[in-house]
């Protein structure tokens, strides 16, 4: 592999926080010409805030960019992109109705000086990129929805390359990409290093580190752990730089932790399938216990649990609820089950914004506060929405206040009251904790293990490691739709259930 020359892009100092959450802490990171440059870690590590940051999506609080060793500014996409930065990411940003000619120049269309669209210009500016991309010419004029995710990628590499980005960078490429496809991309990639352009290589995969980079950079909690040449760091060494708090703060097991009884679970998915998703997938959760399920992008444990739910019906297989066969149509039908479930985006998933507290609070129990001729009992509404509120401790004026003025974390409390206040057997949180400060996410496990305590069986799916290690009684790791392991008692460490969703087979032993 070339040596890399002076810098290209050096990041000094960036900060980014949102509300009470640090999203990077101070990140220092150089890219030199003519080099592949790996960024590694785990979900949640920051990477891609800091793509968000190169690319003008967002402004950093503090901090500096410099590209040829002088200081910009990014206060716009259209000004990364006039420094010659690009991205390519893991499900392709398109226009699936236009061409792939009008995908490539939309905003930058060749026009006439009476704004009429020069096509033919456009086509003879993309096509010795589509030489250089081995494309067919035929395929500037199909709809870019009618291409394979595969061809959509190359399609976007050859805009980048039209509008002479000499840094492009990739988020998790490989991810919706065939094995064929994955070499023809690596084939590329070298192609664009080869010509001096700088490529930022974000992957969860460590089987590709060492195919396709010069060098690495870890991210752990929003912070640099570790910055080498590929050849350098081993896959142990990776290992523990992803790692970072989880190993120092949840390395070992709690006290109170519960090993798990699997002789009656009130959860049980059989051989689940789905295709595309996932395959094969079986969980046992018992009652009375936290069942954490970890693994990185396209793992599919997201949409296995909305198979439970009722909200994404698997192709086969079966799940059981306290030994009994279920198939929920639809979220309605599992809720009435005994089966809850705390959606990851809050903000379009869970809370109605412009609505009261009281509202949110309650809207899946309005039977319970029916009376005669279907009147709500208004009094006893109110009566449970302020019980909840000071149960779970909601920091909001009173309980008319529409839910979409509180902090994230007060929305996230909120919701974790609607699904706490019902009569459930089972509940399912995804993403409990994310984007809120630490002092809430330490009340939400409280209550996540006071509910367990209390007979309930808890599936709490994360990409937060610490987490997972920090609030379960036992782990189910998956990897690209698969269960790899299931960790339980001293088995429970943080670097053997990485090693396990990164598939890095001598370390999940």
């Amino acid at each position: 592999m070339p040596t890399p020359s002076s810098p290209r892009v050096e990041v000094s100092g960036i900060r980014k926080r949102f509300g009470g959450v640090t999203a990077l802490g101070g990140v220092d990171l150089s890219i030199g010409r003519g080099e592949v440059h790996a960024l590694l870690g785990e979900n949640g590590a920051g990477k891609s805030t800091l793509i968000r940051v190169l690319t003008g999506a967002i402004m950093p609080d503090e901090g500096e960019i410099r590209i040829d060793g002088a200081p910009r500014r990014f206060a716009h996409p259209r000004d990364a992109q006039a420094a010659g930065i690009a991205a390519v990411y893991q499900e392709p940003m398109i226009y699936p109705h236009l061409t792939v000619l009008e995908n490539i120049f939309t905003g930058n269309e060749i026009a006439s000086a009476a704004g009429i669209v020069r096509r033919q210009e456009m086509a003879e500016a993309a096509l010795p990129w589509f030489d250089r991309l081995e494309l067919d010419p035929a395929l500037l004029h199909r709809r870019m929805g009618e291409l394979s995710l595969g061809y959509q990628q190359l399609v976007l590499i050859a805009k980048a390359l039209v509008q002479d980005a000499q840094v492009i960078i990739f988020d998790e490429p490989t991810s919706i990409l065939s094995q064929a496809e994955t070499d023809r991309l690596f084939t590329i990639i070298g192609r664009l290093r080869a010509d001096g352009r700088s490529i930022v290589y974000i992957t969860h995969r460590l089987d590709e580190i060492r195919r396709i980079s010069d060098r690495v950079t870890v991210l752990t909690d929003g912070r640099v752990t570790g910055s080498a040449a590929a050849d350098d760091l081993d896959e142990e060494r990776l290992l523990d730089l992803m790692a970072g708090k989880a190993h120092r703060d949840y390395g070992k097991p709690r006290e109170d932790r519960r090993i798990a009884n699997d002789a009656d679970p009130a959860l049980r998915i059989e051989k689940l399938t789905r295709a595309g998703l996932y395959d094969g997938v079986d969980w046992s959760i018992p009652p009375g216990t936290v069942t954490g399920v970890y693994g990185l992008v396209g793992s599919g444990r997201s949409e296995v649990a909305l198979a439970a739910f009722g909200a994404l019906p698997a192709d086969s297989g079966r799940v059981l609820l306290h030994g009994r066969p279920i198939s929920p149509r639809d979220p309605a039908e599992a809720i009435a089950l005994g089966i809850g479930y705390l959606p990851e985006d809050r903000k379009l998933q869970g809370i109605f914004a412009t609505k009261p507290l009281e509202a949110n609070l309650t809207v899946s129990t309005l039977d319970r506060f029916l009376r005669a001729a279907m009147r709500l009992d208004f009094a006893a509404l109110r009566g449970e929405a302020a019980r909840l509120i000071a149960h779970y401790r909601i920091k909001a004026r009173d309980e008319t206040v529409a839910i979409g003025t509180l902090s994230g974390g007060n929305q996230q409390k909120a919701l974790f009251a609607r699904w706490a206040g019902q009569s459930l057997k089972v509940l399912i949180l995804d993403e409990p904790t994310r984007g809120i400060d630490i002092g809430t996410k330490a009340e939400i496990h409280d209550f996540i293990r006071s509910l367990a305590a209390g007979g309930l069986a808890v599936v709490v799916i994360s990409s937060d490691l610490p987490e997972v290690l920090a609030v379960s009684d036992r782990v189910i790791v998956m990897r690209r739709g698969t269960v790899v392991q299931v960790a339980e008692g001293e088995a429970m460490q943080a670097e053997t259930i990485l090693a396990a969703a990164v598939g890095a087979a001598a370390r999940a032993a």
